[in-house]
């Protein structure tokens, strides 16, 4: 028996459509801004006369959802009064899988193909990989061939990946990834980036925005979920706008449409809800129950479920301190001068000559420990090392988070002359360090008398300062001065697990540092230890702590 699918009439799709221009024109009175009607409703005819490309609707009508209706109305067709062209150039539509944003944008680019009256228009279909912006434009070649009139008026070349349209006019829509050979010489009138999340950076990006300088109306998409990158494009777009929603930033040119779940409350079934807008068209619940039901009891299971399905930003697909609780330690305004006198314990992870050497500290005041962290990279591999690293090293180099030693490897006197200058501005009682990865550093900076102590980095040593730092995480006794290196260290931990229940942190891939938390983990030990050599409550005390 075949299944009845609940389709909305056109004639509805069309009535709702009046209704929330009729409302944006009321909300947008006396700004600069207005809602061209003509065009609005325009588009809002063109795509429901498309018809899907996939799963239950496929064949069928376009079935436009209220929130495809708004995103249509407010990114296609939003106005300025004073000088007529459209006030959006970024839309970022931001929403979980399967809530249909790929066959919507596939809509949209024909729209703009077809229907939209700049000549010689470029739009481009762009991802990270191949794959990935194929996914895009296969749905718009698919959509396209569905519709007769449309087919007659285009055509396709698989081989390039380009839909031409017929005409005087070079219009065509065309896939575009960031390993492309050249992308020299691009006029982009509009381009999507599909899943950014994924980007290894932001060059394709940048490109694309920076080839649509000439274009009066130009327009780039950004759809994607949540992700695990949180020092990449993609976040950094999220972040800024959400910034731009909450009026900490003014961009009129800046559209986001965020459908997320909230973090503290992801088991909630109303949070499902809230994330996923196609909830019954694209999207089952009852899918989302078995996803949730594996998800609880698999650490992996429940960071792909949040992100995957309620928007979530997580930090690893199995994490050691959730983002959401690790951003929750930063006192605001603190004096860090206060931390002067303050009893202090440093860990020291020395590199090899061409990685992050870490020096962080570790200071009680105020029932608080605070956490005050050095980093070191040598400054000529820094513009590769960003590149590799997906991360913005020359950024955090200009300002001040890291600091750059000449040449192309670590210039350890340096590194020895800033940890002198630090001992002096600090009350360090002990600094431990890795003494697989000593060199004459640590017998020149005992010469100098620093106290230091080798620490072993095995389980028995790293395990107890690593639950503890995990406990005044939660407990938000920390004070991490919202460093996004460390930040960023601490989002690529996955921890090591022993059979006895031990742990230690480890990161999850080559690429990725945490040298400032195993400097922290070993400052942290080494506070217990000391704290604990009269009380002979150490957890070190059956044994050597160096032994380990």
């Amino acid at each position: 028996m075949a299944k009845i699918l609940n389709l909305i009439p056109r004639d509805k799709i069309i009535v709702d459509a009046k209704r929330v221009i009729a409302k944006k024109q009321a909300e947008l009175k006396g700004t600069p801004y207005f809602i061209d009607e003509e065009i609005a409703l325009k588009a809002i005819n063109f795509i429901s006369l498309l018809k899907h490309t996939a799963g239950k609707f496929a064949d069928q009508p376009f079935q436009l959802l209220p929130f495809q209706i708004e995103f249509i109305i407010d990114v296609v067709a939003t106005y300025s009064r004073e000088g007529g062209t459209r006030r959006y150039k970024t839309a970022l539509l931001f929403l979980p899988r399967k809530n249909g944003k790929t066959e919507l944008i596939a809509a949209i680019l024909l729209f703009f193909l077809f229907i939209d009256a700049e000549k010689g228009k470029e739009i481009y279909c762009a991802a990270n990989e191949t794959e990935q912006a194929k996914i895009i434009f296969n749905a718009t070649d698919s959509m396209l061939r569905r519709n007769r009139s449309l087919k007659a008026m285009s055509t396709t070349y698989k081989s390039t990946k380009t839909i031409e349209k017929n005409g005087d006019f070079l219009d065509f829509v065309k896939v575009l990834t960031a390993n492309a050979d050249t992308k020299d010489g691009l006029k982009p009138y509009v381009f999507v980036y599909d899943e950014l999340h994924a980007a290894k950076d932001g060059e394709l990006w940048r490109v694309l925005e920076e080839g649509q300088i000439n274009r009066d109306n130009p327009l780039a998409f950004i759809i994607s979920t949540a992700g695990y990158n949180l020092q990449g494009e993609m976040k950094r777009k999220y972040d800024y706008a959400k910034q731009v929603k909450a009026g900490i930033i003014k961009d009129d040119s800046f559209y986001s449409m965020i459908f997320e779940a909230d973090p503290e409350k992801w088991q909630d079934e109303s949070e499902w809800i809230k994330a996923n807008p196609a909830l019954g068209y694209g999207v089952r619940l009852e899918n989302l129950r078995d996803r949730f039901l594996k998800a609880a009891s698999n650490a992996e299971d429940e960071n792909s479920f949040k992100t995957k399905h309620l928007n979530i930003w997580c930090n690893s697909s199995a994490s050691w301190i959730r983002d959401d609780v690790w951003q929750k330690n930063f006192i605001p305004n603190f004096d860090a001068k206060r931390l002067n006198t303050a009893v202090s314990y440093a860990g020291l992870d020395l590199s090899s000559t061409t990685d992050i050497t870490a020096y962080v500290i570790m200071s009680h005041l105020d029932g608080i420990f605070h956490i005050t962290p050095f980093f070191w990279v040598p400054f000529e591999n820094a513009s590769a090392r960003a590149k590799k690293d997906r991360v913005p090293y020359i950024d955090w180099i200009n300002k001040g988070f890291i600091r750059a030693t000449q040449g192309n490897v670590i210039d350890y006197d340096e590194v020895q002359r800033d940890i002198l200058e630090i001992n002096e501005r600090f009350n360090i009682k002990c600094t431990a360090y890795d003494r697989w990865n000593s060199a004459k550093i640590i017998t020149n900076l005992t010469n100098e008398g620093l106290e230091l102590t080798p620490f072993g980095q095995g389980f028995g040593s790293m395990s107890a300062p690593t639950k503890d730092i995990f406990a005044l995480a939660l407990s938000k006794k920390l004070n991490h001065f919202d460093n996004p290196v460390l930040r960023w260290m601490v989002s690529n931990v996955d921890l090591q697990i022993d059979s006895a229940e031990n742990v230690k942190p480890d990161k999850k891939k080559a690429r990725e540092r945490i040298d400032g938390v195993v400097a922290l983990v070993m400052a942290n030990g080494i506070r217990l230890v000391c704290e604990a050599q009269t009380s002979e409550t150490s957890p070190y005390l059956t044994g050597d702590i160096r032994s380990f």
